[in-house]
């Protein structure tokens, strides 16, 4: 009963990660990328971010003092929206990879079903991988170890559902790799909808990084396997791909 929505499931995989391979495609731009300075390591990534942040200090020490200047209020008709856009426009990558779902397929049942994500992560602990473009103090870095929380829409033929589920992930990414990978694990827990009570799963995920670390700006895709105690459908296959900021 299942066999043809695992092939439609897997299908619907390949062709998402064939398409991440194509937009990460090296163009004729990139040649002219500034050069990085990279370090792989937690130990060589603090020293390397010591050294950063003593050059950016003595590079500091260097510049003239800046003259004072009154701060005028910044409104748009009327109200402080300038500072707003400001911030708004310098971040894009940011409140797109928040705001942005990530688009999936999921089996509950014979026939897939849709999901809409937004998979939220915070990183802990010693940067892995860290890098700056040659002649700045930009210094940025990856951690391997993440917290997640994964707010989701699940459109099928059961209807709509809403679910849940935190989590912990492992991202392993050098420097010099375009895809990194890792793992997780983490609970589903489905809110509402889908004619199924409230409920808990279990699960294990297979993760793929695409990207060129350790700049911002990620497509992640997630394959995972949750098994739930209660209700009729108890095991559940799912994929997802969509932007991330880390």
């Amino acid at each position: 009963m299942y066999a043809r929505p695992v092939r439609r499931l897997i299908k619907a995989s390949l062709l998402s990660l064939i398409a991440s391979f194509a937009l990460l495609r090296p163009s004729s731009a990139s040649a002219a990328e500034p050069q990085q300075d990279v370090a792989d390591g937690s130990d060589n990534c603090r020293a390397f971010q010591e050294k950063n942040e003593r050059e950016l200090k003595a590079w500091e020490a260097t510049q003239p003092p800046e003259k004072f200047q009154a701060q005028r209020p910044q409104t748009v008709l009327d109200a402080p929206w300038s500072p707003f856009f400001s911030w708004f426009g310098g971040n894009l990558d940011l409140v797109a990879a928040t705001f942005i779902p990530h688009f999936g397929a999921q089996l509950r049942g014979p026939t897939p079903a849709t999901t809409l994500s937004w998979p939220w992560s915070f990183s802990f602990g010693p940067y892995y991988a860290c890098s700056r473009k040659v002649g700045t103090y930009g210094f940025v870095g990856h951690k391997v170890h993440q917290l997640m929380l994964e707010p989701a829409v699940v459109l099928g033929d059961l209807g709509i559902g809403i679910t849940t589920r935190p989590g912990y992930r492992f991202l392993y990414h050098p420097t010099d790799w375009v895809v990194g990978f890792g793992g997780g694990v983490g609970s589903t827990l489905e809110i509402a909808g889908n004619r199924e009570p409230f409920r808990a799963s279990v699960g294990p995920e297979i993760v793929l990084h695409f990207g060129h670390c350790c700049e911002r700006s990620y497509f992640t895709l997630a394959l995972r396997y949750d098994y739930f105690v209660a209700g009729r459908e108890n095991h559940i296959l799912g994929a997802s791909l969509g932007y991330t900021y880390f």
